[in-house]
């Protein structure tokens, strides 16, 4: 960037030098100011808001969809989207960025259900001792240790990785008893000196579509020495897989850009790890990757373009190894990174890892899993029989697409509880600190709150007889206020509209569509089901009774939910830690069904009677 290029304030942050023909979204990216954004600069979430204070003649003129987004009063007082807002002119910009759109970091799940499993990790160490090469005893140095680890531990047949051969002559020869480092009871991936067993470390994560959880193991053990969670550094290119998977096929260097932003971060994480656990990364010798399938495209560099696509493909359904070193993760030179297998397009390694945690491919009970996200994946069996399909929620989930929606962040309001009597509002937030907006978790206890208050119908709409100070009709979209200006963060009303209500229906649609065609398709009705397992941040937050009240899962009794947490990230250790978890994981990807819901010949019939809060039934599906 040259000299001459204009400069634009961030106030209260710093100020950077600007690029003409860069929206300001863009450019706060490249300098590390994190504004807000679900849709990944598209201008369908409207949380990029920020305030011009300086320079408006610098920038691009205000757009219809500006227009639509900001209200009157806004525009007078200088908001912008900063995804539409580009520099054109070369002088001075000055932008506040307030308190509704600062991202912050979110409240992250790392912690799930442990999977049962026998400790029986792919990688192993064996301590060996071998006799000195002397004239009269002359055998290459591979024969003579192929022939002591066929000896003394009682493995045939075995290769060496390069890295090992290239060291093995020096490493012999500074001890004769030596640690060997076998992959699969195949591959001698490492050769150290002396006695190292006790020193054997693997390394799991979870690559959500927002976020990453990794796990430092100690494979001979079996326990987790430390753990950590970080945004996924993607989310700047797209809230959901949509949106990444449209960016990646825009441009092959983008899918090159998401994979290193993703590795990078696995890299940050494991320098974390290994630091608090005094764990040298070279003594990491296996990496376990579970995700969503176009997360797990991406991580291995896979185009994921033709999942986007009908009908929906993805380009390996099966467990696969990579050497770590190819991905640039920096962990023992030799080491791999193993993926779980995918069942589907959009139903992914995270799915298998859920069924793994729960427990229903082994269970007689009839169970119904649901891992809410922007993209939610459903189960529904036993050991007898799994079905399995997905449903695109949306970013309403997140906080897209409505009004003071937000991600959990601190500042974001987690839970609504309304007095069906006064109709007076009562919240708690992240943090413990005023309030910015409301996230997901909150979003349905809102909505569900309202219905039992009886302050909207069983369409969705504000009744017309209400008599409460926390409705406002002064526009045609009704609103209820939930903080008043005077307690929020941002000096506004905090409220929740008409149509935030509307995205909410949609969205729970999608979910209860989702679970009502594979209990259609398997004739099962809400009594059969004994166990209810919701998985994820989100299906770990939200209240099952606020839920189930606004339909988003039939009428099954509360007694009768588990959560088992971030289920893919314990799916993923349990690979590190079990050969047989990896065997149990190809199995239910040989075995499980799955529904592709938008060819389901139901599909509308359904969708149609879960838009209702909790659901209209006139057809005779299961409710």
């Amino acid at each position: 960037m040259n000299n001459s290029a204009p400069v634009l304030e961030f106030e209260e942050i710093r100020k950077v030098k600007g690029i003409k023909g860069k929206d300001l979204l863009d450019i706060a990216i490249n300098e590390k100011i994190y504004i807000s954004s679900i849709c990944a600069g598209r201008g369908s979430c409207a949380k990029c808001r920020v305030i011009i204070k300086e320079g408006h003649e610098n920038l691009s003129p205000l757009t219809n969809l500006e227009k639509t987004y900001l209200n009157k009063e806004e525009l007078e007082q200088g908001y912008r989207l900063a995804c539409y807002t580009k520099l054109i002119g070369d002088g001075y910009v000055r932008i506040y960025i307030p308190a509704e759109s600062r991202a912050e970091p979110q409240k992250m799940l790392v912690s799930g259900i442990q999977v049962k499993t026998a400790l029986n990790p792919i990688v192993k160490k064996y301590f060996v001792k071998l006799p000195k090469a002397t004239l009269e005893d002359r055998r290459q140095d591979w024969e003579r240790l192929c022939d002591v680890i066929k000896e003394q531990v009682g493995l045939k047949e075995l290769i060496i990785s390069y890295g090992a051969l290239t060291e093995l002559a020096n490493v012999l020869r500074e001890s004769w008893a030596v640690t060997v480092v076998i992959r699969d009871d195949k591959e001698v991936l490492w050769i150290e000196k002396g006695d190292t067993r006790e020193r054997l470390f693997g390394f799991a994560i979870d690559v959500g579509t927002t976020k990453l959880a990794g796990y430092l193991m100690d494979l001979k053990s079996g326990e987790t020495l430390a753990s950590t969670s970080s945004p996924n550094p993607q989310a700047i290119y797209g809230g959901d897989v949509a949106s990444r998977v449209a960016f990646a096929m825009k441009d092959k260097k983008n899918l090159k850009l998401l994979n290193k932003l993703v590795i990078d971060e696995t890299n940050e994480m494991l320098k974390k790890l290994c630091g608090e656990a005094q764990v040298n990364p070279e003594e990491i010798y296996e990496v376990s990757v579970a995700g969503n399938t176009v997360m797990h495209h991406i991580y291995f560099g896979i185009n994921p373009k033709y999942i986007g696509l009908s009908p929906y493909v993805p380009t390996v359904g099966e467990g696969i190894k990579v050497k770590a070193k190819e991905l640039g993760i920096k962990v023992n030179l030799e080491a791999y990174s193993y993926g779980l297998p995918n069942i589907a397009g959009f139903v992914g390694a995270d799915t298998v890892a859920d069924i793994l945690a729960s427990g229903i491919h082994e269970s007689d009970e009839l169970s119904l899993l649901i891992d809410i996200g922007t993209n939610t994946e459903i189960v529904l069996g036993n050991k007898h029989r799994l079905i399995a399909c997905s449903t695109p929620a949306g970013p309403a989930i997140e906080g897209g697409h409505i009004k003071y929606g937000m991600r959990a962040e601190v500042g974001a309001i987690e839970h609504v509880w309304i007095d069906p009597d006064t109709y007076e509002a009562g919240y708690k937030v992240i943090g413990d600190v005023k309030p910015r907006g409301i996230c997901g978790s909150a979003i349905i206890d809102t909505v569900a709150h309202l219905y039992k208050a009886n302050l909207i119908s069983e369409n969705g709409t504000f009744k017309q007889d209400l008599n409460s100070k926390r409705i406002k009709r002064e526009t045609e979209n009704t609103e209820y206020v939930i903080a008043w200006s005077y307690e929020s963060a941002i000096n506004r009303d905090i409220t929740f509209t008409a149509k935030d209500v509307r995205e909410i229906q949609l969205v729970k649609a999608a979910i209860r569509t989702g679970v009502t065609a594979v209990m259609d398709y398997m004739h099962i009705h809400p009594k059969d089901i004994k166990k209810l397992y919701l998985a994820g941040g989100f299906g770990t937050y939200v209240d099952p009774q606020s839920a189930r009240t606004i339909g988003m899962y039939p009428d099954i009794p509360l007694e009768r939910v588990r959560f088992i947490g971030n289920a893919a990230g314990a799916g993923a250790k349990a690979s590190l830690i079990s050969k047989g978890i990896r065997e149990k994981a190809e199995e239910i990807r040989r075995n499980i069904e799955y529904v592709e819901l938008s060819t389901y010949p139901k599909f509308l019939e359904i969708f149609m009677k879960a838009t209702y809060i909790p659901f209209k039934d006139k057809l005779g599906f299961p409710v």
